[in-house]
């Protein structure tokens, strides 16, 4: 599967595994982990010198002022180019209200039909709307919120404490602190769940997320 891959700013920014076929996007100063990586970016999106631009790539300019999101912009050239699975990395770690905003692209990538996962250096986020399905393999706490207002339908299997068919709200954390060991599976009927993965292998999250 081809995959879109954004690189942001932020500490937690992760090496990327780039396939030829795959389409990766820097954002602003996330030039910088990819020259560090080796990596030549398709695109970047943001107010950088042209000094710190590398040669012949795609650039999407933007105000060094505005309100709105750099990540979404991101996101948005690759999915009107037909790219559906997006990894972004560099997202969080940083200003919580980017750490929101970056939650809420994720959901606006599921609502779109698109699967979009953020991984840092020992997690990873994603999000699941109606009728979504999640298979996880691996270990670690993994965390299942509803986002919004309620999530139904909510069966967890293969974890430490499972649910069926269960409501989750968004004031009450009942699906926090769970734990995988082998292989888990989280589906839904109705609404929003943001799901957190504390887990070591986040360069490899197409082999642990099956769509």
């Amino acid at each position: 599967m081809q995959t879109c891959f954004i690189v942001g700013t932020s500490p937690d920014a992760v090496r990327i595994d780039v396939k030829p076929d795959d389409f990766v996007i820097a954002v602003e100063n996330g030039v910088n982990y990819l020259k560090e990586w080796g990596v030549t970016p398709n695109m970047v999106v943001g107010d950088l010198p042209e000094n710190d631009l590398p040669q012949g790539v795609m650039v999407i300019r933007t105000a060094p002022e505005k309100q709105g999101s750099n990540m979404v912009l991101a996101f948005a050239e690759g999915y009107h180019r037909g790219l559906r699975h997006f990894v972004i990395t560099g997202a969080g770690g940083g200003r919580e209200d980017y750490s929101l905003a970056n939650l809420q692209l994720l959901v606006r990538a599921a609502k779109l039909g698109a699967f979009a996962v953020a991984q840092g250096h020992n997690h990873c986020v994603t999000t699941l709307t109606d009728k979504g399905e999640l298979r996880l393999c691996g270990g670690g706490t993994v965390s299942v919120l509803a986002y919004g207002h309620v999530a139904t339908g909510v069966t967890i299997r293969g974890m430490r404490h499972n649910m069926e068919n269960a409501t989750l709200r968004c004031d009450t954390p009942e699906g926090v602190n769970n734990y995988l060991d082998g292989e888990g599976l989280i589906t839904m009927e109705s609404g929003i769940l943001a799901i957190f993965w504390e887990t070591s292998a986040v360069n490899l999250i197409e082999h642990f997320v099956n769509i």
